[in-house]
Formats: C-alpha cells, structure tokens, sequence
C-alpha cells in the first residue's frame, strides 16, 4: 500500500480516544487567539488586499466583517494565525500544525457543516499525518531548508479536511496526493512576509485538494513515497521508514507521544530554550544589568542555522534573532506584541546587549531529535568584574515536559488580543458545539 493511500484509510477510518482532548482543546482556543490578533498585522492586510478583489465568499475571516470562498479563508486565517509566530508546533515534524488545520478546518465547515467532536476527529488525524509523516522524513527534511509547516502542512490538511467533509477511502487518497503537488515552502524566507504566507498555502491547499478529490479529480497514489515524489525530492529517501509510518498511525497517537509546544513569546521557537535560560539567570542580575560585559550562548547547528538575523532591522527579522530574543528576555522578562510593535531590538538597553552577544553554533549530536535532552541550549553571562553566570536549558517554557499554566495561557489571550483572560473559558468548549462554524463565528465578535 502507498504511503498516501495507508494515510487516507487512517484519516477516514480512524476513532481519536478521548484522552487527547486535554491536548487539542487548549491547542485550537490558543491558536483562535493567534489568529484574531493577527487578524491587523502587516502580512494579513496586504493578504486581504490582494485576494478582496477576486471575490467573495461565505467563509468568514475572523477579525474582520470580511468572508471569502473556502480556499481563500483558510489562506487569510492562517497567515493571521502564523503573522506573529505565537502559535503552536511540534517536533517530529518541526512544524505549526494548528495554524494549517484548524483555518482549512474551519473553512471546510462552512461548506460542510460539522459539530466540535467531528472537528476534534479531523484535527486529530490531521496532527497524526503530520507528525508521523514528519518521522518518515527525519529532520533531514527540515535542514534541507524546507519550511515543513508548509510542505507537511498541506498533506496533513488534505487529510483532515477529507475527513470532516466526509470523503472515501478513493478520495481521501487523493485528496492526499493532490496535496503533495502543492506541498512547498522554504526557511530562507524566514524574516519576510513570505514565512507565514507559506501556511497560508498549506491551508488552502488542503481544502482545495480535498474539493478536487470530492468531484473526481485524481492523484498519482505513489506520489508521497515514490523516489521521484515527496519523500524522494525532499528528503533522505528511506523506503522503509515509509512503511513503518502506516504501522505506527495511531499507535500510540503522535499528540499523545510528543505533545505539541504552546508558545508564550511572538518569536521563532528556537529562541526559546535561550529565553527560558535567561529567565533563569534574570533574578541574579536585579540591579545590575549594566555591568554585563559579554553574553556567550550556544545551541545546536540547526537551530542556528533558522536564527540568521544577528543585528536585526526589521520586526520580522527580530523574531528571528536570537541575540535580540535573549536581551530583550534579560532587560523586561518577556517578549510582547507591544515590545515588537515598539521595535524592542533598538531599545537603549537591549541594543547593548545584542552587540555583547556571541552565539555558537554546535554540531547536532542527534540530528533525529529537535529538542535532544542531552544537548541543551546554554547561557554564560559574564559581568566586568570577571563573575560568570550559567545556565542550560532542555525545555523550552511552553514544552509538554514544561508547561504553561492554564492561567499563563489564559493570560496569554488576553494579551495578544485585548479581549478578558476568562473568556478562553467560553472558547474551550469549542469541542461541545453543535455547529463549530457557528461557535467561531461568535466567538469572534
């Protein structure tokens, strides 16, 4: 059986237990988050802007009085979702999941009506053809320079939306397939408009290969699997590692193996083990963060490799610097939307921190593992009269293995989208809606 046609039986067929609820209820009330307050950031208007004049629709783009056709939605939501890097991802795969899902999700709902235990189902899948998908792969995928929140992205939303709207086994496989001629995205983009435009296509591409399935249209089934296909041209082809895939889907279930890594900061998330770390040392420095005279800092290569922007100049760029990460993290506690919106990077005191900070890359020991416990991000502080501060970090805050409280993330909301903390109460019984696009559509006013 093709590794396209094992995923769509999954996707069709599968019952998600009830024990994953706990994971995925949080994960889809954050990222609804993510989405309304990006709803106004840069990359979201100039999206609206340019896809108003083909047209509208009845999906609805939440944050706005705007609906568009389905496809085009799901694009606009989740490029709100990922505008600001504050939402979900998980790490067999090194991608966002939500921010694909749950805009294809939502969108699909619009055509097909669904309650929140059916969205719960399809998200659930969708999240297992990701993760698993991503094993198959390995991060050699990932340290080619593939964006897999888009590549990854787009498959597992075409299994998901094949499964809320009700396709067969035929179809769902290929739904799949389509998926896999638009399954693209790349790091370099990182720091530009390009990064969250990228899930954007994720999404859309998922509800439109699952339309295209439901009417007929077909897809070559080998396509993910084949050495001139997906596996073949992005990864470090593995044939056998595609079929162990279809035997581990399910079992157990990816969201319940690895978690998925709520993020408290608008930043990349390989920033964050360094940011955890600072927090740590914060308290010993009260007072005296101007007699900090060197910041040394080192992680694995390949996290390095996504945090290219030393000295960065723009918003987009300091999401994506570690030095300016971890000042801002040692000066405040935190990173906000406010502090990027205020240009946090050129502020006086983290301005000098940044141009103390050396960041070294180290080889990755187990280049199978994004977070490897046993090589830790790690933080020397040095101050002018020689004493050194240090610490390492394995998990970053948000990480299954540490987490946010629901008050943080409660706080969280309220935070990025001005609305009160308590109403994250109201949008988690999301999964108890008898009509989810409903739900959303109020939740959004």
């Amino acid at each position: 059986m093709s590794a396209a046609a094992a995923l769509a039986r999954f996707a069709v067929t599968a019952t998600p237990p009830e024990a994953l609820m706990p994971i995925i209820a949080p994960a889809i009330a954050d990222c609804f988050g993510c989405i309304l307050a990006g709803a106004d950031s840069e990359v979201a208007l100039r999206t609206r802007e340019a896809i108003a004049p083909l047209g509208a629709g009845t999906a609805p783009v939440f944050g706005t009085q705007m609906s568009l056709p389905a496809p085009h939605a799901a694009l606009t939501n989740a490029v709100a979702g990922h505008a600001w890097d504050l939402d979900d991802w998980e790490e067999p795969g090194n991608t966002h999941p939500t921010v694909v899902l749950l805009p294809a999700l939502l969108a699909a709902a619009d055509l097909h009506p669904a309650d929140g235990q059916t969205l719960a189902a399809a998200y659930a899948v969708g999240t297992e053809i990701i993760m698993r998908l991503g094993e198959a792969l390995s991060l050699d995928h990932y340290a080619r320079g593939f964006h897999s929140t888009g590549t990854l992205g787009a498959i597992g939303a075409a299994g998901a939306v094949a499964r809320l709207i009700g396709l067969d086994e035929a179809q769902a496989t290929h739904a799949l397939a389509i998926a896999g001629s638009q399954a693209s995205g790349y790091t370099v983009q990182f720091g530009s408009n390009a990064k969250p435009l990228q899930a954007g296509f994720a999404a859309r591409a998922g509800v439109e290969a699952a339309l295209l399935a439901r009417v007929g249209a077909t897809g070559q089934a080998q396509v993910l699997d084949h050495p001139r296909g997906f596996a073949g041209l992005m990864g470090d082809h593995d044939p056998s590692r595609l079929e162990a895939m279809a035997e581990r889907l399910g079992a157990p279930w990816a969201l319940d193996q690895y978690g998925l890594i709520l993020k408290p900061w608008p930043s990349c998330g390989y920033t964050h083990r360094l940011m955890t770390a600072a927090l740590e040392l914060r308290p010993q420095l009260a007072g005296c963060l101007s007699e900090v005279a060197g910041i040394h800092a080192w992680m694995p290569d390949f996290h390095h490799a996504i945090l290219p922007f030393h000295q960065p100049k723009s918003r987009n760029e300091a999401l994506f610097s570690a030095p300016a990460c971890l000042a801002q993290a040692l000066v405040t506690g935190g990173l906000t939307l406010a502090d990027s919106e205020a240009a946090f990077w050129q502020a006086p005191e983290v301005a000098r921190l940044i141009s103390l900070t050396s960041v070294t890359p180290e080889p990755a020991r187990n280049p199978t593992l994004n977070y490897d416990p046993d090589q830790p991000d790690g933080l020397r502080i040095t101050l002018a009269d020689g004493t050194t501060l240090e610490t390492t970090c394995a998990l970053p805050l948000g990480a299954p293995g540490n987490p946010m409280s629901p008050e943080a993330l409660a706080d969280k909301f309220h935070a990025i989208t001005a609305r009160p903390a308590q109403a994250v109460h109201g949008l988690l019984d999301w999964p108890a809606a008898p009509d989810i696009s409903l739900f959303f559509k109020e939740m959004a006013q």
